[in-house]
């Protein structure tokens, strides 16, 4: 029989080529496919909207690297104290820049506003929020800076005159610091049950297939696995990475492939995780195997447990990040063990076992205090832990003092 249409069809497929015309091409593409008898005519049209979708594709890759630079050149080091992103760049597509807005609120954990120059008096934006956060309330909030404005409690969209750009950066600053606690930026990611890999097969699945049609209101379950492997891992497509999986249980070594989209800047992942996931299905070359979509990914305990070891010397490691290299290492100050962590500019972020304020700066005089519990910070710290532990991992060093959190 022919395959039959599923939800993830529609959301994953059909979905974001159909939503691509109509934000960057002609609707009457879609009205054409979708009301044609014509099989010629569709599939012309079909072929339109997917290259159309390859072109929004290309354009959000684009500006959210673009995104992702400014952001980091210019807000990263006040985030904590502004807990909201304002992000306006000139010539980037309106049609898309809310999906840009959506991946810089996963990336960062923050509510994300972000705009283009429709002249050169005029910005047009689009908002994206995290649950503690209302996007219209915030609108509203600023309703005399803005021109139009609407939207919900998760996403907007507005308009300002651009001489009220920093006016309103100002005031979306005071609305968040009103409704948003230090412990609220970091991406959020709700778990439903723990699951092992012996357990997961075509029986659980089926049974979460009758669960559909998922959404908003009725996610699909977010499972999660404590300290699997990873023993294979590369990169595919346009950013995304794909590994297999090992957990090992009463001895036996249970395997399961899984694709983690969009993740290239995470590459390559640690050897050993704690991963949340939702359950996919596969099949290819007549065969259906269940695969995992990852969602989220830790290092495990046993990773993170990096101490200052008795030897002189310090534990040190190289490590890349976001495509910058950093060097690190475990150092002794007044017999307390801390973590260094240097980028090539020479700025140094430094932290202490069990302490959530550590101290960022190209001196220890001229430092500024930092929260290093925030995910831009947190994030680097996981790095520079991983790469340490490899070091020790091969070094036969024996260690000793309190874990570095």
């Amino acid at each position: 029989p022919p395959k039959s249409l599923k939800p993830e069809d529609i959301g994953f497929r059909l979905g974001p080529r159909i939503n691509a015309v109509g934000r960057i091409g002609d609707p009457q593409t879609v009205i054409d496919l979708l009301t044609t008898d014509d099989m010629g005519v569709a599939l012309t049209r079909a072929m339109q909207c997917e290259q159309t979708n390859t072109s929004r594709q290309q354009m959000c890759e684009e500006i959210e690297q673009e995104a992702i630079a400014y952001v980091e050149s210019e807000f990263i080091a006040s985030l904590p104290q502004d807990r909201v992103l304002l992000v306006i760049q000139p010539e980037w597509h309106h049609g898309v820049i809310g999906i840009v807005a959506s991946r810089l609120v996963e990336r960062y954990g923050v509510p994300v506003f972000i705009g283009t120059y429709e002249d050169e008096t005029h910005i047009r934006g689009s908002a994206r929020g995290i649950p503690e956060f209302h996007v219209f309330e915030a609108l509203e909030y600023c309703r005399d800076l803005l021109g139009k404005f609407g939207g919900h409690k998760a996403a907007g969209g507005f308009s300002l005159p651009a001489e009220n750009l920093e006016l309103v950066r100002s005031r979306l600053i005071d609305f968040a610091n009103q409704c948003l606690e230090p412990q609220h930026l970091k991406p959020l990611l709700k778990i439903d049950a723990q699951a092992n890999f012996n357990q997961i097969n075509h029986q659980l699945f089926q049974q979460l297939n009758a669960l559909h049609p998922c959404g908003i209101d009725n996610p699909d379950p977010v499972f999660w696995t404590a300290n699997v492997q990873v023993i294979e891992q590369q990169t595919i497509g346009k950013g995304h990475i794909k590994v297999t999986l090992a957990q090992t249980i009463n001895d036996k070594q249970y395997t399961i492939k899984a694709i983690a989209w969009r993740w290239r800047d995470y590459y390559p992942l640690p050897q050993r995780v704690d991963i949340a996931y939702k359950l996919r299905e596969n099949t290819f070359n007549g065969n259906t195997t269940i695969e995992l979509e990852l969602v989220g990914v830790r290092l495990t305990k046993a990773s993170s447990q990096i101490f200052y070891t008795a030897s002189p010397n310090p534990l040190k490691a190289t490590f890349e990040y976001n495509q910058r290299q950093y060097t690190c290492g475990i150092y002794q100050n007044n017999s307390f063990p801390e973590l260094r962590i240097k980028n090539s500019e020479g700025k140094i972020l430094v932290m202490q076992p069990e302490r959530t304020i550590g101290l960022l700066g190209t001196s220890r005089e001229a430092a500024i205090e930092v929260d290093v519990s925030q995910p831009q910070y947190d994030s680097i710290i996981q790095a520079a832990l991983q790469a340490l532990s490899y070091i020790q991992q091969n070094s036969g060093v024996r260690i000793q003092n309190p874990e570095l959190r």
